[in-house]
């Protein structure tokens, strides 16, 4: 349990009771840090999400999905996390454009080897 001075330093500028009563500013205390914990979880989620739409916008101005652009990233062996290339994306737009092109070519060099398979074994087949 928290002591007093702790506790009603958490719960100042609090509305009525919950910044005066103990038992209910102790309450209101720990349900403030709850809530923040929760937030600071959710700041992250929201902030990942405003990244991926960045990221999926410039990505369609290129002619590419998001996933397919992530797809295309990891088959190139580039790891940028979603924050680095949302900030590319945003400020640096010919750099982002350079990554996506790297993308683009590695997509396009799994269909290509994918196709050749195919080919293999529609010759094999007959």
């Amino acid at each position: 349990t928290m002591k007093r001075e702790k506790v009603f330093s958490i719960v100042k500028g609090f509305r009525g009771r919950a910044k005066n009563c103990f038992r209910i500013a102790h309450q209101a205390a720990e349900k403030a840090l709850q809530n923040q914990y929760y937030s600071r979880k959710l700041i992250k989620r929201d902030m990942r999400s405003l990244w991926i739409t960045r990221i999926n916008a410039a990505a369609r101005e290129h002619g590419l999905k998001y996933c397919d652009l992530i797809h295309g990233l990891n088959l190139a062996q580039i790891d940028m996390n979603r924050k680095v290339l949302s900030e590319l994306a945003v400020t640096e737009p010919a750099s982002f454009a350079a990554v996506v092109d790297k993308a683009k070519g590695a997509l396009m060099a799994k269909h290509a080897a994918e196709m050749a398979q195919k080919g293999l074994n529609a010759v094999r087949q007959q």
